[in-house]
């Protein structure tokens, strides 16, 4: 069966992860990029979870899973040694009306945790609905060297000229167009320019209308 591509924003959700081993500290290093209310639950944990902990970033309770713990949670993601325990986890947490995944287990996922290359706000997601996570992992690197860190401030910049275009330019197909033209370039092409105010910043010239002037030109891209 397909799968349905989503980003979730986890801010203000609770978040639960059963386990403290190093599957554990990899799903809450991803969870942490969106959630700000995250309980970990296991006897013992790594180092790094044990820092995310003292840091005041996670919620610990050093306790085995006992049936009821999973209620009230948006999100739960069980990663134990034991099948046994993640199943349970799954099973009850989907009870409550949780969004749920036992790790390493597709018949007991609501959800697959995709390869993801980040860079700030661009982010790409690899999924192989759970049949190849090497294969995921492999074409993740491949991205990587594709889309480098210089990405996330361009994102970042693009940001901001959507946003000045929206101020200053009606909505229609020639904003549109001009949107799509600037995300056709190269990173770092208009980053380094003045965006709004003063008269020589490519937004003037968006203003007068001459998108070859700003150096939006389709041959640069």
């Amino acid at each position: 069966m397909s799968l349905y591509p989503i980003f979730l924003k986890l801010d203000g959700h609770k978040v639960l992860i059963v386990g403290g081993g190093l599957i554990a500290e990899q799903k809450i290093e991803a969870v942490l990029r969106s959630a700000t209310d995250v309980t970990v639950i296991s006897p013992q944990i790594t180092p790094h979870i044990r820092l995310w902990a003292h840091q005041g970033r996670i919620k610990y309770q050093g306790v085995e899973f006992k049936p009821g713990m999973t209620h009230g949670y948006f999100l739960v993601i069980s990663c134990t040694d034991s099948e046994e325990t993640n199943r349970a986890v799954y099973k009850e947490a989907r009870e409550f009306g949780a969004l749920a995944n036992a790790v390493d287990d597709p018949g007991y996922c609501d959800f697959y945790a995709p390869a993801v290359v980040s860079r700030g706000e661009f982010q790409i997601a690899i999924s192989t609905g759970g049949n190849s996570p090497a294969l995921s992992q492999r074409v993740r690197k491949e991205l990587e060297e594709d889309f480098g860190p210089e990405y996330e401030t361009w994102t970042e910049w693009l940001g901001r000229m959507r946003d000045v275009m929206r101020k200053v330019l009606p909505r229609t197909e020639r904003r549109k167009e001009l949107l799509m033209l600037l995300a056709l370039c190269k990173p770092g092409k208009f980053s380094n320019q003045s965006i709004p105010g003063g008269n020589h910043g490519p937004l003037e010239k968006v203003r007068a209308g001459n998108e070859t002037q700003a150096g939006i030109e389709r041959a640069s891209a």
